[in-house]
Formats: structure tokens, sequence, C-alpha cells
């Protein structure tokens, strides 16, 4: 009788690990490798530049080979558009969408909130703050009703499952319980308000990795909760991705932590990290060198040697002002771009719509040539001009310069721009791509004095210059796997052998550090394909599918990260695995469609 009840204990534990091992076998993951959809206007004037944290979540999401689009607050009412995307990130604090008060996120319709409901429950992944919607576009609070948000009046009850009240914070703290990127309690600056809106109800599948805490009481503050297949992501304030330097809460490594947290909410569980780098050939950051017109022949041709000899893609941007000579030069010079930089070299800031298009139009025609890239003269960029740009169908700007030494300023990841004036606004197709802050002008502007320019003055300040463009890559650029714009005129960079010598070292330097040395031209046209590229992911056991969607363009140098090194790889286009690190890379070419199995 033992003996019997032994056997079928062993035959029922034999038909478990049986069934537990069909499961491994069959187990499947699915999922797309996510697109970012930011809702702005910009920042400062409405000419193109966006908010600190706008920036950093740009250069979060492409370190993980996420693309990012800007979008004003349209896309709420724009459900195929919003399909396009996985994540939707809704900024609610100034400086983001508020300008004026009706583009304040914290001000929605029924119509949009019940759009971004139906959005996450198809299985988008939301990040936003407890004041998204809290207000009707008539400006009428909607927590004055009964004292709280919820389904009665607040449809974005239902997709962020909680009920919200408002509650006197001066003596709690923000802990991070389980994410642990904020080591220290964060407590709230008296300028951002006492009362805030807190969960006081939730549904019981939610989690609440971070709490508000006063003693023994504790409240939800940032919030997880599953919706259809779908989730969104609560934060108790958007100025927790805001950084400090700005006023916000977090420093920019919180913030990008942060961020890595919301792309793999989206993506949801999976065995094998596969992500994309934006530039070719697995170059881990992008080089681009332009120059502004300005100086003699002998710079000109100081310059003009360099790139020759280095086989160097430059591109100058220019007026008709400049001598025949010169002209004649630029046109020959074999690795030399001539893109757009006014007519008349006004200050844009000054012009009204038709004096800004009349600069477009008379430079196009002066040259013969349909522009892709321009650069305002003084760097002064303005609401028309990239209004007017936009409309001529060019493909970037490069005058809105990247700092992050001193501030946060720029960005070293493209991005298209959203402009406002007044109470219009719209989001370009247009790409910024930023230059560097400090041009050539920053540390040899000692040649416009009287006195003469010695060579021992010359050998300090290109000193200055080299220490500056080496710190500026190190630390800004290779971090981010950014692009660094090189931002140079002849008649300072030209001026002889010592001014040029900082860029000839820097030039060495790069060669040797994985980067990809390329046009402005170049990178902005990758850019446009790239935002259509869709990739599939299908994880079975130890076998992973990806399937390539380029939408009809072509893309060479693909280069895809693998954690891991397969064991055997199937591909419908030539392939070459290379690895840097711990890291392996998949570089191919895809046209249209491709599908890549890998084997582990």
């Amino acid at each position: 009788m033992i003996q019997k009840t032994i056997k079928m204990i062993k035959n029922i534990f034999f038909f478990f690990l049986l069934a537990i091992s069909s499961i491994n076998l069959n187990a499947q993951t699915s999922y797309q490798l996510p697109k970012v959809l930011i809702l702005t206007t910009g920042d400062g004037a409405g000419r193109g530049t966006v908010s600190d944290g706008v920036v950093l979540a740009l250069q979060s999401f492409n370190k993980m080979g996420v693309f990012v689009r800007l979008e004003n607050r349209s896309a709420l009412l724009k459900p195929d558009l919003l399909a396009e995307y996985s994540i939707l990130i809704i900024p609610t604090i100034p400086g983001y969408h508020d300008k004026p008060y009706k583009n304040a996120l914290t001000y929605m319709s029924d119509m949009e909130m019940q759009n971004i409901n139906d959005w996450v429950k198809n299985g988008g992944t939301l990040l936003t703050d407890v004041n998204a919607g809290r207000n009707t576009l008539k400006k009428y609070d909607r927590v004055l009703n009964d004292g709280v948000l919820d389904q009665a009046d607040w449809l974005l009850a239902k997709s962020f499952g909680v009920k919200l009240k408002e509650v006197n914070i001066s003596s709690f703290v923000l802990k991070d319980n389980n994410l642990h990127i904020w080591n220290n309690k964060i407590s709230i600056p008296n300028k951002m308000g006492k009362w805030l809106l807190v969960p006081i109800k939730t549904e019981s599948n939610i989690e609440a990795p971070m709490q508000w805490k006063n003693g023994n009481s504790n409240l939800h503050a940032l919030t997880v909760h599953p919706y259809g297949k779908g989730k969104v992501i609560m934060l108790p304030t958007f100025y927790l991705l805001h950084p400090k330097k700005d006023a916000g809460l977090s420093t920019e490594k919180q913030i990008d932590r942060f961020y890595k947290f919301v792309y793999n909410q989206s993506i949801g569980n999976h065995q094998y990290t596969i992500q994309l780098l934006p530039w070719k050939d697995a170059h881990t950051s992008a080089y681009c060198q332009t120059f502004d017109d300005g100086g003699n022949m002998e710079q000109y041709q100081r310059i003009i040697h360099f790139t020759n000899q280095n086989k160097l893609p430059t591109v100058f941007f220019v007026t008709p002002h400049i001598n025949t000579a010169t002209i004649k030069l630029l046109k020959s010079a074999p690795y030399i771009s001539i893109q757009g930089h006014s007519f008349n070299h006004p200050d844009f800031r000054k012009l009204n719509f038709s004096e800004t298009e009349n600069e477009f139009l008379m430079n196009r025609l002066f040259w013969k040539k349909k522009f892709m890239g321009f650069r305002f003269p003084y760097v002064s960029n303005s609401f028309w001009g990239m209004y007017s740009m936009n409309k001529l169908d060019f493909k970037y700007d490069t005058s809105i310069a990247a700092n992050h030494l001193e501030f946060i300023r720029g960005s070293v990841v493209p991005y298209n721009i959203p402009i406002f004036k007044d109470d219009f606004y719209q989001t370009l197709d247009l790409f910024e791509i930023s230059q560097i802050y400090h041009s050539d002008w920053f540390f040899y502007q000692k040649v416009l004095e009287k006195a003469p320019y010695t060579e021992a003055q010359q050998k300090l300040d290109a000193d200055r210059f080299r220490k500056y463009l080496f710190r500026y890559f190190s630390e800004v650029v290779q971090p981010n796997n950014g692009v660094m714009v090189y931002l140079g005129h002849p008649m300072y960079s030209g001026i002889s052998d010592t001014t040029l010598q900082p860029l000839k070292d820097f030039l060495a330097y790069i060669k040797e550090q994985n980067v990809w040395i390329t046009s402005l031209n170049t990178v902005a046209e990758r850019w446009n394909k790239l935002k259509n590229l869709n990739v599939q992911i299908e994880e079975n056991n130890r076998t992973v599918k990806i399937f390539l969607d380029t939408h009809g363009e072509k893309i060479e140098g693909l280069s895809i990260k693998l954690s891991q090194k397969p064991t055997k790889i199937t591909c419908d286009t030539k392939y070459k695995l290379k690895r840097m690190g711990e890291a392996y890379y998949l570089i191919l070419d895809v046209n249209r469609k491709n599908v890549i199995t890998l084997h582990y």
C-alpha cells in the first residue's frame, strides 16, 4: 500500500514537471520597441526651445534606442496619431505646455480624457501626474464639485485607478520604497504649494512604489495602475522629473533612472534586452562639423585644406555677401555642403512674416538651391523663421545651442521643433540639431581688438578651446549617445595653424572613440527615417524574432544592441555582428520589411 502511494506521488510529480516544462517551452512574449510622444508647446518665447525636463527625457530615451516625438495637445483629439506611440508623457507644470492657459494640460475636456483612457486600454503606457485634467477647459476646478476627483466628474479616474483629494502635505515627505532611485526623503518646497492631490482610494491591483510619509501616517504618492492592456504611472507632481538646476526635485541621474523604469514598464516582462542605436554601424555618438561664413581667402583656404586632408564632410552656412572667389572655392570643395544663413544677415526676431519668408526665398534664388538646413544669423532664431522654414520644407535648423556644462539648454539629441505665438501653436517636422554653446568666437574674439593677436595669446586661447571641446564631448555628448555639432568661422579657427590646432587634436581623438563622423544633412535624413521605423520583438523560449518595418525607407547600417551573443542568427539580408565591451551589435542594411531570428 505504501509502495503504491509512493509510486502514485512519483507519477503526479512527473506529470507536474512535464506540465511545467511544457509551459516553459511554449512561453512566448511579444512586444514592440516603444516610441514616445511628449506633449509640449516648447519653452521660452515659443521659438523652438524646450524645457530642461524635456531635454533630459529626450536624452534618456535616446540611450535606450527609443525615438521621441514632441507634439502639442491637439494630439489628444487624434486617436490615430496616439496609436502610433506606446508611451505618452503629459507634463502639467509651467514651461512645458502652459501658454496660453488653455494649452496647460491641467485643463482637459471629457473627450480628451476618454481618448486617453481608450489609448491606455489598448496597450499604451501613460506617464503624468495628479493634476492632469483636474480643470475643465472653461477654467472650472473639478475638485470643487465635492472636494474629490473621481469617476463622477473626472474620467481619468478609470485608467488612473484612484480617487484623489487635496491634502495638506506640508508635514509629509516623499519616500521611495521600491524604486531605489531617490535614496533620501524628498520634502516639497512651500513655493510648490502646501495642498496637493493625494490618492484616498485606489483599485486593488494598484502598486505604490512611493509614499507620502508623516510619522506613522502613509499615503500613496507615485502609483502604477494596469488598465486593460496598458498602464498609468501617476506622479505626485511632475516636478519630480524636473531637474534641481531649474527648481525641480531631482538630479539628472535620478530622472534618467526613472525613465528607464518607464521604459521597462512599457515593454513588460522580457528575457533578452534588445535596443536600437540611432547612429550608423554601431557608432555610439556622432560628430558634425559646421562653419558660418566670414573671413578672408587665406582663412577659408586653411579650413578647406583641413577638410580635404581629412575627407571631412563639412557644412558652410552662407549668405550671398561673400566675394566671388570664395563662392567658387566653396562650390568646388569636394567635402563642402552649402546651406542657408539668410540673404541680408538680419536679426530675424525683428522681422515680420513676409520679411522673414523673403530672406529664405531670396537666398534660395541666389544660390539656385533648395536648402536642407539653416542657421540663423547671430544664432538668433524666431517664431516666424521656424514657421517659414517648415513651410518651405527645410529639414533641420542648427541655431539652439546646447550647453549642459554650465546649465541645461539645447539637446544633444535631434528633436522636432514645437513653436507657439499668442494663441497659435504648431508642432513642426523640422528637426533641431543643436550646435555647441561656445563657438570659436568665444575663445578667439581678441582678433577683433586693435592690438595685435600674438602667437603666445593664440596658444593660450587655443588651449582653452581644446579643453572645452574635449570636456563637452566626454561629459555631455558621449554619455547620452548624442551628436556634437562644431560651430566655427574661418575668421577665427582659420586665423593660423595655432587656432586650428584644437580642431585637429579633437578630430584625431574622436576617430579613436567609435564616433560616426558625418554631415548634418546625413543626420537629418537618418532621423527622418528612424521616426518611421517599427520594431516588433517575439521571444519564444530560446528564440527571438525581430520584425523590422521601415515603411519603405532604406536604412543603412541599422544597429541593434544585444545583451547576449546569439548561437545562431538567421536573417533575410546581409549582416555583421560586432562586439564592444560586454554588448554585441547586429549591423545590417534594412529596406522595407526584414525578419531576424536569434537563437540562444
